[in-house]
């Protein structure tokens, strides 16, 4: 019975130990990992698996503390808290908002690599955001 649990471990792990992972990045630049590839015929990297887990390496202090930006908040990488950089977040909100007020038809990305449309209560939400990231960044 044992020797029968066993295997029947093993052969369900196997193939585990020899996965295939997809990367690629979407569009908007989100970089994401799957086991298939991506739709559309998008460029992907395939990453082979171990099958093992790994424990991620702890970023360096010195980076973590020169990326801080004003609120005390990690920035990423290339969007550090500039003039430059909120001008260009303040001129994508404004267009943002000039689109979802006076366009009929809007349609936002759905994460899957499709698109949906925007409902009314989506629409309402996304003003909203919108109209309270630019007081938050865009007082001049």
């Amino acid at each position: 019975m044992r020797r029968c649990l066993a295997l029947a471990l093993l052969v369900s792990v196997c193939p585990l130990a020899f996965a295939q992972a997809y990367k690629w990045k979407d569009a908007q630049g989100v970089t994401h990992y799957a086991d298939a590839p991506p739709p559309g015929g998008m460029k992907y990297e395939k990453i082979k698996t171990s099958g093992t887990a790994e424990a991620p390496a702890p970023a360096p202090a010195a980076s973590a503390t020169a990326s801080a930006n004003a609120n005390g908040t990690k920035a990423a990488a290339g969007n550090d808290d500039t003039p430059a950089n909120r001008q260009k977040l303040c001129d994508q909100l404004r267009k943002n908002l000039d689109i979802l007020n006076n366009e009929k038809v809007v349609t936002m990305d759905d994460g899957k690599g499709g698109v949906k449309q925007v409902d009314d209560a989506t629409r309402q939400s996304q003003i909203k955001t919108a109209q309270a990231q630019m007081t938050l960044y865009c007082q001049s």
